[in-house]
């Protein structure tokens, strides 16, 4: 397999990380409002949930934001840290090849 592949994957998955660990431009921020707001859900989804008389946990959503920007953060921490595993695997294995 060419290593180009998983090194470009891991550099985005570094970068992608780093971006929400930092704050990057508020991209935390605009992830929690965009990706883990329930109003944003599919219809369909939402409709099969109050079939089922579930409570989505995420209606108090305005409440926990912040609480949800710290661990979008903290999993950018881990994406980094992740990426930067893939991209040292790869080195490894180009260099031992």
């Amino acid at each position: 397999m060419k290593p180009v592949v998983p090194l470009l994957l891991g550099a985005g998955l570094f970068l992608f990380g780093l971006a929400l660990a930092a704050n990057y431009r508020g991209l935390a921020h605009r992830v929690v409002n965009i990706y883990l707001n329930p109003a944003f859900f599919d219809p369909y989804h939402l409709r099969r949930l109050k079939r089922r008389g579930v409570d989505h946990p995420g209606m108090v959503f305005l409440a926990n934001t912040e609480h949800q920007q710290r661990h979008v953060r903290i999993l950018g921490g881990v994406q980094t840290a992740l990426g930067l595993l893939i991209i040292s695997a790869v080195a490894v294995s180009v260099i031992r090849a």
